[in-house]
């Protein structure tokens, strides 16, 4: 057996057993069993911690230590409460606690034959769109293959079982179209780091990355945009929030004008991240390659 093949199964077949033992507890158990995984380990012992609590300090230099604290510790609390729903829940559970606001902006979107693009990002429970077929919006997912294959096929397998599509990133031009013209909706996360090739555009105060791929999906071929996040609300639950569609088609295919459409998304984005703090995914980093937030 080749040692990638051993590796994948090393981790991949005790998480499974973990998410058996898990799912036959009572719910309230596994529930706080999780959440404390994610407080004492993640928090506590501080996975990523301070790339997140730098950046927090860098986006928000007025914040006293105690906030910062606070939104932290609601940022691992979130990621648990993103497993438990991911792993645990099945898709009528998690359509049951979700709600959907703005739904209006969507069907006026699809409406047009053209299919749409939900531009969104590393909030809230972004995984939780699987879901969205149910309440009746069709939807496909850009994805990038894991390493741990296993891993791929199972999580792409929650993905697709309530009508989701994946696109593999790496050939997905062609399905993006391809689903765009049956009119479905085609989730992409504008908040990913861009690197060398990306548009260079500020991002809560500092320069980053930015793919172009949205604004160019949109202005060549017409389509619109509809930002959304998966909010999660004080209950616990689950909102969608949608908001009105961004669409140009008096803006000619250019350089230039990716940046007027990237920059609308970047403000809807903000404003998400400024409200909720601690739904955004600090640990990521989204500056790299373009601001070295790690500078003293």
């Amino acid at each position: 057996m080749h040692r990638k093949k051993l590796i994948n199964i090393l981790e991949y077949y005790p998480f499974r057993a973990l998410v058996a033992l898990l799912k036959a507890m009572p719910y309230p158990v596994s529930k706080a069993f999780v959440l404390s995984l994610f407080h004492h380990i993640g928090y506590g012992v501080g996975i990523r911690r301070d790339v997140a609590s730098i950046q927090l300090k860098k986006v928000y230099p007025d914040w006293p230590p105690e906030r910062i604290k606070e939104v932290l510790k609601g940022l691992y609390r979130q990621m648990g409460l993103n497993i438990i729903e991911e792993y645990l829940m099945s898709d009528a559970q998690l359509a049951q606690k979700s709600e959907i606001k703005g739904r209006e902006y969507v069907d006026e979107a699809l409406a047009m034959g053209r299919g749409a693009i939900l531009a969104t990002a590393h909030f809230g429970n972004w995984e939780a769109a699987r879901i969205l077929p149910l309440k009746g919006i069709p939807l496909s997912v850009i994805t990038k293959k894991q390493r741990n294959t296993l891993f791929d096929d199972y999580t792409n397998a929650i993905r697709e079982r309530s009508g989701v599509h994946v696109i593999d990133m790496k050939r997905g031009l062609r399905d993006i179209i391809s689903d765009l013209k049956d009119n479905r909706m085609v989730a992409i996360l504008a908040d990913q780091n861009a690197g060398s090739r990306g548009l260079v555009l500020d991002f809560l105060s500092y320069p980053a990355s930015h793919w172009k791929g949205v604004a160019k999906l949109s202005l060549r071929y017409q389509i619109p945009i509809v930002p959304g996040f998966a909010v999660r609300t004080e209950d616990e639950g689950l909102c969608f929030e949608f908001s009105p569609m961004i669409y140009h088609p008096e803006l000619k295919d250019q350089e230039e004008n990716y940046e007027k459409v990237l920059s609308q998304i970047i403000a809807i984005t903000e404003a998400y991240i400024h409200k909720y703090p601690e739904q955004w995914f600090w640990v990521h980093k989204r500056w790299k390659h373009a601001f070295d937030m790690f500078q003293r």
